[in-house]
């Protein structure tokens, strides 16, 4: 059987300490009464976790834990002792993580980005902090501009790495437009900038590309209603105008208002910028002869 998966399994026989299940990959697994469903018979079928126990014991639950083995969490620490911490990953029983797999001081209350494997010494489940090691560097999948999930793994002064997609890692590079600050297990939401040749990503918190464009020709039309369809923004403003006020630089402010003046959105004028008129459809008749339509 699979130990860290869910497994089908079906009541093969039922003891006054629980159910014992045939696990469908194989073998035989102990399905406490305390973690079994009120109902439950024999030949019943259900899915179930398998851990496990403290003696060793492959056990089942129905409980769900928050990840299984192979995959990345952010995990809460619940207590800590001289051989490890030990985390809430959803089950009654805790997830541990050994002293020797930290990568710092850890204290109840705190959040930890781990990878959960099943120990091949103990075979028991444990997780590590020492995720890079099982970020996937295959990054054929991705693509620039696209958005992703975030966390926070390590925090340097001048970057921040994350976890991207719960899978691979990503890079930002931190500098003086950016004022957010990051703790280790934060979460989000951020766009990939580049994609090297080596896999290595780098991030951006704001869209980029087409996403980007469109983003910023969107906040542009808002602003310009809310200002009765004027604003004074033109070639002639100075690039701390603009990026004060649309959070664009020049160059990014004139290729936007460049791409709605095209799409007949805008006009675009000496002191300023304007939405333009609504052009009425054109009306045509419901029938024309072939006469008419000969000398039209």
């Amino acid at each position: 059987m699979h130990i860290g998966q869910f497994e089908y399994a079906r009541v093969e026989e039922i003891k006054p300490q629980g159910f014992y299940l045939e696990v469908e990959s194989g073998g035989r697994v102990l399905l406490p009464g305390s973690k079994a469903p009120n109902d439950l018979c024999e030949g019943d079928e259900l899915e179930v976790f398998i851990y496990v126990d403290n003696e060793g014991r492959p056990i089942a639950t129905t409980q769900k834990p928050y990840a299984t083995v192979g995959e990345f969490a952010v995990l809460e620490v619940k207590d800590v002792n001289d051989i490890g911490a030990f985390l809430d990953w959803g089950l009654d029983k805790d997830l541990f993580l050994p002293y020797k797999q930290q990568l710092g001081v850890l204290e109840p209350g705190d959040r930890c980005v781990v990878y959960i494997l099943e120990d091949e010494r103990t075979a028991r489940i444990v997780a590590t902090e020492k995720i890079k090691a099982f970020i996937d560097r295959n990054t054929r999948d991705l693509h620039i501009s696209q958005k992703v999930d975030l966390v926070v793994y390590d925090v340097a002064e001048d970057y921040v790495d994350f976890l991207v997609n719960y899978r691979y890692s990503g890079r930002l590079h931190l500098d003086s437009t950016i004022t957010d600050t990051f703790e280790i297990g934060d979460c989000g939401e951020g766009y990939i900038q580049n994609i090297r040749e080596d896999g290595r990503i780098s991030l951006s918190l704001k869209p980029v590309g087409y996403h980007a464009t469109m983003d910023a020709a969107d906040g542009i039309m808002k602003k310009l209603e809310a200002a009765g369809g004027r604003l004074p923004f033109s070639d002639s403003s100075s690039p701390e105008e603009i990026q004060q006020e649309f959070g664009l630089s020049k160059k990014a402010f004139k290729k936007v208002i460049g791409g709605l003046f095209r799409q007949g959105r805008i006009l675009i004028l000496n002191d300023g910028i304007r939405l333009a008129p609504k052009k009425e459809p054109r009306r045509y008749p419901r029938r024309i002869s072939k006469k008419n339509f000969r000398s039209r």
